[in-house]
C-alpha cells in the first residue's frame, strides 16, 4: 500500500503534468458538475470520481477551508485525504454516507498525527466501528493537540467497547471542546464511563441524541455534568 506522501504526490502529480488542464479548469470554475458543489469557504464533493477530485484540488485556494466528502468509495477518500490533510488551510472535514475501510482508518490515523491545522472533523454514517474509534483515539490523545472537534454521528456499529477508549480520550486530550457519540449504539455502562470523565475534563462537551437522555440521567452524578451535554433529535 502506498504511503501518504507517495499517494498526495501521484495525485498532484496528475494535475501537473498539463498545464493547459490546470487553465481549462480555472475557466470552467462556474460550470461544475452536479457531484461538486462549491461555497465561499469549502466545497462538497457527492459520489467523486477521481477526475472530479483532481479538479477540486487544482482549483482549492485559502479561503477553501471546509471540504464535505459526500457517498464516496473508499478508494477515492484514501487518494483524497493526504492531499486535503497536507494542506494547512483545511480547517473542517466531514466524510458522510462513506464506508471507511481500516485502510482509511489508518490512513487519517497517520495523518492526523502530523496535522497542525485541521480544528474540526466529522464521520457521520461512515461504518465507524470500535477498533476505529480506538485508533482515532489513541492517535488524538498521543501526537495531535490542534482538534477542536471530533464526531462520530450516526455510526451503530460503535458499542460500548469503544467508552475506554472514548473516556481515555476526554481526559487525557486537553484540547478538544466538543466530542458528538450521538446515535451509536453504546449502552448504558459506556455512558456512565463517559459522563465520568467529563468530571475530570472540565473543559468539553458531549454532543448525544434525545434516545440516551434517559440513561445519562440516571448516572449518579449527571447534575455534576449535566451543563455540558447536549441532546439533539
Amino acid at each position: 500500500m502506498r504511503s501518504n506522501v507517495e499517494r498526495a504526490s501521484l495525485f498532484l502529480s496528475l494535475i501537473k503534468q498539463d498545464s493547459v488542464l490546470l487553465d481549462q479548469l480555472r475557466k470552467k470554475e462556474h460550470e461544475k458538475p452536479k457531484a461538486i458543489r462549491w461555497y465561499d469557504d469549502g466545497v462538497k464533493l457527492t459520489s467523486p470520481s477521481l477526475i472530479q477530485c483532481q479538479e477540486v484540488v487544482s482549483l482549492l485556494t485559502y479561503k477553501h477551508t471546509d471540504i464535505i466528502i459526500s457517498k464516496s468509495s473508499p478508494d477515492i477518500v484514501c487518494d483524497l485525504l493526504p492531499v486535503l490533510l497536507q494542506n494547512e488551510k483545511v480547517k473542517y472535514l466531514r466524510i458522510e454516507d462513506t464506508q471507511l475501510t481500516q485502510d482509511c482508518i489508518s490512513s487519517l490515523c497517520n495523518l492526523l498525527a502530523n496535522n497542525e491545522s485541521l480544528l474540526d472533523l466529522q464521520l457521520v454514517s461512515c461504518s465507524i466501528d470500535d477498533k476505529a474509534v480506538a485508533d482515532i483515539a489513541n492517535t488524538l490523545q498521543t501526537h495531535n493537540n490542534t482538534l477542536l472537534r471530533l464526531a462520530f454521528f450516526n455510526n451503530p456499529h460503535i458499542t460500548s467497547v469503544s467508552a475506554q477508549s472514548l473516556s481515555e480520550l476526554i481526559i487525557n486530550n486537553t484540547t478538544l471542546t466538543l466530542l458528538s457519540v450521538s446515535y451509536t449504539s453504546i449502552s448504558s455502562d459506556g455512558m456512565f464511563l463517559i459522563l465520568q470523565s467529563l468530571k475530570i475534563n472540565k473543559n468539553i462537551k458531549l454532543n448525544l441524541d434525545t434516545k440516551q437522555k434517559d440513561t445519562c440521567t440516571e448516572y449518579h452524578d449527571y447534575n455534576i455534568v449535566k451543563d455540558r451535554v447536549i441532546f439533539y433529535g
